[in-house]
């Protein structure tokens, strides 16, 4: 008789109870196979148009490959490295314009921070070629991982360079070597000595 009391007064919330836990369930793994599916779509995309760059034959239809996975996959890394690739096809097609509104757009627009970093670095590099300084030092200033210490402060060297302050170039080339732990690109060390400086080597 207490069971049947029990259950007058609490099976209709256990049962409702069961069927909210039950839907989530499957309302979860739905989820998950459309995330799956989702990333599948965008990584076939991005491979057909990455095949395209490296062929450097990017047709229009595979520019528009390009733009339905920023549209409709931007919530995937792909969005971003598509730019990545987009961005180097144009530039050694001698579009430096159009490569930095693709280095933009993945730099604001990227899922994933390292390849948010990638895109900075590039960007700002392309950004100090084209003397559009103030923004390149904008992006070589924002907080960033210490993996990726040695590519910023090398290109802030490069930026001081190239507005003629050899002091602070110096500083930041230093940085970088030493963030390099020991292993320098001989690209990087040539550019180092090349300022001179008693100082050089010692930090």
């Amino acid at each position: 008789e207490a069971l049947k009391k029990w259950w007058k007064e609490n099976g209709a919330s256990l049962l409702l109870g069961l069927g909210i836990g039950v839907a989530a369930l499957l309302g979860w793994r739905q989820y998950l196979v459309y995330q799956t599916d989702h990333s599948a779509e965008a990584s076939d995309l991005f491979q057909a148009v990455q095949t395209q760059v490296a062929r450097n034959q990017l047709d229009d239809a595979h520019i528009q490959k390009a733009d339905i996975i920023r549209n409709d996959y931007s919530d995937t890394p792909y969005a971003a490295l598509v730019s990545l690739a987009q961005a180097k096809y144009e530039y050694d097609k001698g579009s430096a314009e159009t490569a930095i509104m693709h280095l933009r757009w993945a730099s604001q627009n990227a899922t994933e921070a390292d390849i948010q970093h990638v895109a900075n670095l590039r960007l700002a590099r392309l950004l100090i070629a084209e003397q559009n300084y103030d923004e390149a030092e904008t992006l070589l200033l924002a907080q960033h991982p210490a993996g990726f210490d040695a590519g910023y402060e090398e290109l802030k060297g490069d930026l001081y360079v190239a507005r003629g302050e050899i002091g602070q170039a110096r500083t930041a080339y230093d940085k970088a070597i030493k963030a390099a732990n020991g292993s320098p690109s001989r690209w990087l060390r040539l550019k180092r000595q090349d300022l001179g400086s008693a100082d050089y080597g010692q930090s």
